[in-house]
């Protein structure tokens, strides 16, 4: 048997058609554990209108993050795979069938998996499937150009989570990244390109541009894996430079400055140079506006 956990808050029009395209998967033995973070809508009682044996339904009170809810939901999972939808996203109907095949084929020390995705931008759709160029091992890969997160259509071996621990609930963001850089440590990895996960991503419900809070999660994490940084080049540039322009968001300047002292001279691109100075001297609302459309 597989689990899939589905987190929700305030998601009561999406919930129903998550929660439907778990039912409707060609394999069939798994359980459905929701996790509803203490929502305000009437999410809670949609969820319990549809009666089927295999979804087990939780409450958290107080509402607690999605990490605390997604640990919540893999404890009280009995699948040896677990997999991850978000409620506002939906799966095609192969996506089990193909994810358990694919990792009871995988060797031992493959841990997780991921598939293709389907993000629906506004009226636009655009389908990707990340497929790394692996490095030395599956750590090194994960660090040179990590592309995926939790909601991507991942499954996970229940041995993962025993052997790594959970998600890291004191993180305020990117604990997806801090979990995958740990994992992948001990896990290799499997994939497939198929697209069989759809994403939406509208800007007033997604963290992925609250850069104070990438700023505080990076700042707790990313010490750990400053030896492996440390011995390749592309490597500091990567990550110190994010450091850099990410602690301008908090107003730490000297943090900031500090990265930008860790990347080698010969790699400070005009580019690095230039967001430097255009958050040393502007407002930090117009500095990360032409940061952006600088990256862009």
């Amino acid at each position: 048997m597989c689990s899939i956990v589905i987190t929700n808050y305030n998601r009561q029009e999406s919930l129903i058609k998550a929660i439907s395209s778990v039912l409707n998967q060609t394999y069939k033995n798994f359980e459905l554990i929701v996790v509803d973070d203490c929502s305000t809508d009437n999410s809670l009682v949609e969820i319990l209108k549809i009666k089927d044996k295999r979804i087990k339904v939780f409450q958290l009170i107080p509402n607690s993050g999605v990490a605390a809810a997604r640990n919540f939901g893999i404890k009280k999972s009995g699948g040896r795979i677990i997999s991850f939808l978000d409620s506002d996203d939906y799966l095609e109907p192969y996506f089990l069938e193909t994810s358990i095949l694919k990792l009871q084929n995988s060797t031992p020390n493959v841990g997780f998996m991921w598939t293709g995705v389907r993000y629906h931008l506004n009226l636009k759709k655009v389908e990707f499937s990340w497929a790394p160029r692996v490095e030395k091992n599956s750590y090194h890969t994960f660090l040179t150009n990590l592309q995926i997160g939790t909601g991507a259509g991942i499954s996970i071996k229940r041995e993962v989570f025993e052997k790594c621990g959970y998600f890291d609930e004191e993180l305020p963001a990117a604990e997806d990244t801090e979990f995958f850089l740990r994992i992948t440590k001990v896990f290799d990895f499997t994939f497939s390109r198929e697209i069989l996960i759809n994403i939406f991503k509208s800007s007033k419900d997604r963290i992925s541009n609250d850069y104070k809070r990438i700023a505080l999660a990076y700042n707790k994490f990313l010490s750990i894996h400053f030896d492996e940084i440390d011995k390749f080049p592309h490597l500091k540039v990567k990550y110190y430079y994010k450091m850099m322009w990410l602690n301008y968001h908090l107003g730490d300047q000297k943090t900031a400055i500090f990265f930008y002292n860790k990347i080698p001279k010969e790699l400070r691109t005009f580019k690095i140079a230039g967001v430097k100075l255009l958050y040393d001297l502007l407002p930090l609302k117009i500095a990360s506006f032409l940061h952006q459309n600088l990256s862009s």
